[in-house]
């Protein structure tokens, strides 16, 4: 085993690999029984595997052990368990060509090869003389014959899960990670690493109908959904696959009836009493509730803001709001120049006595390797608000942005100068034209609902 990544409590290490001299190899012991599958020059079995992984790069090795011990891992599985069933593995496929020291289409490619012969025997239980009467290979076997023969390898779940993450479209902090594993879980439970063609509308439908039946309500299976159903949309477009998402618009029972819950903007007298507790204890968290009110900026875009990120030079103070280390943004329009007025400046200046290159240090993670998580940082606030009596019943963080937006058209500001405020997306084609309104025209806007 070798170590990969270590820091405080985590490590991170890979098995089936060493290295000798430059070269990173694979090693691995042949689970019993299933030593005939692989075989060395002279035909005979091994319960051993080391060959190169032709890399000096530690972590590609360590990302193509990863993929071999997959497709020995559902090889010899399949063999173990006989190949039982209809169902079918592509893993295992791949994993036999693999042990006879093929590729998929070297079926065409290499017509005379020795291994390529005693392969085709022992999937089609030959040799057989000419005219004998030769049973149709099982399922398992078919699918590793058609692969030889160049037929392009079937795509399962697993790929498209691996293909989502490695866009960049995976879970974002360890709650989405959670929420993701807890989808994803029921729907195996269902289907198994199916081939994503054999995944049906039926698939969905009791993949909603098993949530139902455990009381999870209407909106939570919605969620649920939604973790599935991206990743269908990565895979049909990436693998090119031409067929309907099954996740697409389900019909989730008792949805529509559900009461939606309500998100109550603040009056002017309880923002008065909210900046008015935050300027008494002029603390970290009490600054980033305040850059929350006059902002109208989301929770995390406030909370994960770095030093550099705040200009308090210039004709208008303001923030940039744009990707960093902390965390991503929710839509290309979220990208923006938010200028500081009101309680925003002050909070703004505040923090900037901080130590250290984050604006709020408060919510970094205290563990060594952890991840920025903007969602504890919700908590703790939207807790406060809620025990000092400054929000009611559908009030919180995300009520500020609400109530900004009713503020500044209240105050006459247009919709789309609203919109580039709060990071909305715009409809109409000529929205996405041009910069955009100057940061001064902004400043303008801002300055309308400022009330100190």
């Amino acid at each position: 085993m070798v170590l990969l990544f270590q820091s405080g409590a985590f490590r991170l290490s890979a098995k089936y690999i060493q290295k000798k001299g430059n070269v990173w190899y694979f090693r691995r012991r042949v689970a019993v029984g299933c030593e005939g599958l692989h075989r060395d020059a002279k035909g005979r079995p091994q319960s051993g595997l080391f060959f190169s992984l032709k890399t000096s790069d530690q972590l590609e090795a360590a990302k193509r052990v990863n993929e071999h011990a997959r497709r020995q891992d559902a090889l010899w599985a399949n063999h173990l368990g006989n190949g039982s069933g209809e169902a079918i593995d592509p893993k295992a496929a791949l994993g036999r060509l693999e042990a006879a020291g093929l590729k998929p289409g070297d079926g065409l490619r290499y017509q005379d090869s020795p291994a390529l012969e005693d392969l085709v025997q022992a999937l089609t239980g030959g040799p057989y003389e000419q005219g004998e009467y030769r049973p149709a290979p099982d399922p398992q076997s078919r699918l590793t014959l058609d692969l030889l023969m160049g037929k392009q390898v079937p795509r399962t779940l697993s790929d498209a899960q691996d293909k989502h993450i490695a866009l960049g479209k995976g879970p974002r902090n360890k709650t989405a990670q959670q929420q993701y594993d807890r989808a994803w879980s029921v729907l195996l439970g269902i289907t198994g690493d199916a081939i994503l063609t054999d995944i049906r509308r039926e698939h969905a439908n009791l993949f909603v109908e098993k949530l139902r039946i455990r009381g999870i309500s209407a909106d939570t299976i919605s969620k649920y959904v939604y973790q599935i159903k991206p990743v269908f949309d990565t895979a049909i477009r990436e693998f090119e696959l031409g067929i309907p998402n099954p996740f697409e618009s389900l019909t989730i029972a008792g949805k529509s009836a559900e009461k939606p819950y309500e998100r109550l903007p603040y009056s002017l007298t309880e923002l008065q009493a909210i900046w008015q507790r935050c300027r008494q204890m002029d603390d970290e968290r009490r600054w980033a509730i305040a850059m929350l009110s006059d902002t109208g900026a989301r929770q995390a875009e406030v909370v994960g803001l770095r030093k550099d990120d705040v200009i308090l030079t210039g004709d208008v103070p303001h923030i940039l709001i744009r990707p960093n280390g902390n965390r991503r943004l929710k839509n290309v329009q979220s990208e923006r120049k938010v200028p500081l007025v009101g309680e925003a400046l002050w909070a703004a200046q505040r923090a900037m006595t901080t130590t250290g290159e984050h604006l709020f240090p408060v919510f970094q993670p205290r563990r060594a390797g952890a991840t920025f998580n903007p969602n504890s940082a919700s908590a703790a606030l939207n807790k406060w608000l809620k025990d000092n009596g400054l929000a009611k019943t559908g009030q919180g963080l995300h009520s500020f942005r609400h109530t900004l937006v009713d503020r500044l058209r209240d105050a006459g500001v247009p919709k789309d100068v609203r919109e580039q405020i709060g990071g909305w997306k715009s409809q109409g084609v000529s929205e996405g034209y041009g910069q955009g309104f100057s940061l001064s025209k902004l400043h303008e806007a801002m300055l309308k609902v400022c009330l100190i």
